[in-house]
């Protein structure tokens, strides 16, 4: 015990001499769900933990954790909620060997202490390697980043532990922000281009072990007044097998901003790209306006004779089937997003008040071997108002009200979806090193309670607290 405190206070010590920077920071995101004929609400805490950085002043050296327990609740706590997952880790950046050239090396370990399934005690989880190497030239910065995971034990069916290492390679280019790259006007320029692979021993080709392969590029132009042009290309190709396609952007909006977009999300595909431009008008004082057109296609091929659309499994009509039994392939699903995004926001009384106004128009249209076997069309319009009351230079508080109608239509039926939500933010500072936020929201959906009828379907109130602490 003695020999323990004596390390502890030695470390202590080293570091204090060495002095460091950082931050402590405690979180907590709660959330209770009244369910209109449910016999008794839900209460879930989201999100709870404390995480941490330190910096070790002139030695490169820094580290931190994240202690977090997930999605708890009431009366149905399982042990993987807050056994699985934290995670802490050290980074150290090296010298600069010469101007503009900059590395670092960092190393996370992220256990897992319960199987989820059957919430039993089982060790389990990962640590990951990280390297990256970059070097900026004028404006422009390029490098290579490279993560490689090594998982604590193997995953079922699985002999291979090559098969479970997985290492991700992204190289880059990006412009230093705000400033012009070579030509007036042209900034914000960012590139990538990504791959994932695993280590496996047998493979029948070298693609065998690649997971996907994906790509970035964006840019922007302001060479004209009061007008901002930008314009952004993403693509992602699971090499084997479909995985699900995650979020997708849509102009102003993400695809899981959407009711529906959650359920789309997890549709599995075997490429994406998507493709997106953005034009900005600022040349009325205290006025925004922006217009963003947008298509993202993708793709999955299947040979089962059905289909999945707003989430619901759905088999072909006569016509389309006899069509598609002609046709000696597998079959192809083709899936298009495309529309456009619109936003405007004024602000007024010194910036305190700011009205935003959103909509979103978009359609949805599915091809199986090039057939179109089905269209959806998205209308989203949003509008809010929030006032950012100061109390003091340290106190602020800011009411703000937000309703969003998504109409999903899909011929001859329409499928209203409105929800408002009130909300009230606070932010306290007391002093330079200390700072406290909080808010409180109540959304409430209405929505189809039943064919052809509209109707209240639940309230939700959901918590936040904030508390972060740095020192210098």
């Amino acid at each position: 015990m003695k020999k323990t405190l004596l390390l502890t206070s030695l470390v202590a010590s080293m570091v204090a001499m060495a002095g460091t920077t950082g931050s402590v920071e405690a979180y907590n995101e709660n959330e209770a769900t009244f369910v209109n004929g449910a016999p008794k609400p839900t209460f879930e805490a989201k999100n709870v933990g404390v995480k941490t950085e330190v910096k070790v002043n002139g030695t490169g050296f820094s580290f931190g954790g994240d202690l977090r327990a997930e999605d708890l609740k009431l009366g149905e706590v399982k042990r993987a909620d807050y056994l699985n997952h934290s995670s802490v880790w050290a980074k150290y950046e090296l010298p600069e060997l010469t101007k503009g050239l900059n590395m670092y090396v960092k190393g996370t370990v992220s256990p897992k202490f319960a199987d989820k399934d059957t919430n039993e005690y089982k060790f389990d989880g990962s640590a990951e390697l990280e390297g990256q190497v970059s070097y900026k030239y004028d404006v422009l910065t390029f490098g290579l980043n490279s993560k490689t995971n090594f998982p604590f034990r193997l995953s079922e069916r699985n002999t291979d532990y090559g098969k479970d290492v997985k290492s991700t390679h992204k190289v880059f280019v990006e412009s230093e922000e705000k400033k012009d790259v070579f030509v007036k006007g042209l900034k914000d320029v960012k590139a990538s281009l990504e791959i994932k692979h695993n280590y496996a021993k047998v493979a029948a080709t070298p693609g065998a072990r690649v997971d996907y392969v994906k790509g970035n590029a964006e840019l922007a132009y302001d060479g004209v007044k009061d007008l901002r042009i930008d314009g952004k290309v993403d693509f992602t190709v699971n090499v084997n097998g479909p995985k699900k396609l995650d979020n997708v952007k849509l102009g102003d909006y993400n695809l899981e901003d959407l009711e529906l977009g959650g359920v789309v999300s997890k549709i599995p595909v075997d490429f994406v790209h998507t493709y997106n431009a953005k034009l900005t008008y600022t040349g009325v004082k205290g006025l925004t306006l922006a217009v963003a057109p947008f298509i993202s296609h993708s793709q999955i091929k299947n040979t089962e004779l059905k289909f999945n659309l707003l989430g619901e499994e759905r088999k072909f009509d006569k016509t389309t089937l006899t069509a598609l039994n002609n046709i000696n392939t597998a079959l192809r699903f083709d899936n298009v997003m495309y529309g456009a995004s619109l936003n405007a926001q004024y602000k007024m009384l010194n910036d305190q008040l700011t009205l935003t106004g959103k909509a979103l128009l978009a359609g949805d249209s599915l091809f199986i071997n090039g057939l179109n076997a089905g269209n959806l069309g998205v209308v989203s319009l949003g509008a809010n108002v929030k006032y950012d009351y100061k109390v003091s230079d340290k106190f602020t508080v800011s009411p703000e009200a937000d309703a969003k109608l998504d109409l999903y239509i899909v011929s001859p039926t329409t499928a209203p979806l409105l929800t408002l939500t009130p909300k009230v933010s606070v932010e306290y500072k007391p002093t330079d090193t200390l700072t406290l936020k909080g808010s409180v929201e109540a959304p409430v959906k209405f929505g189809p309670t039943g064919q052809d009828t509209f109707g209240y379907l639940q309230t939700q109130l959901k918590t936040s607290l904030n508390l972060k602490y740095e020192w210098k």
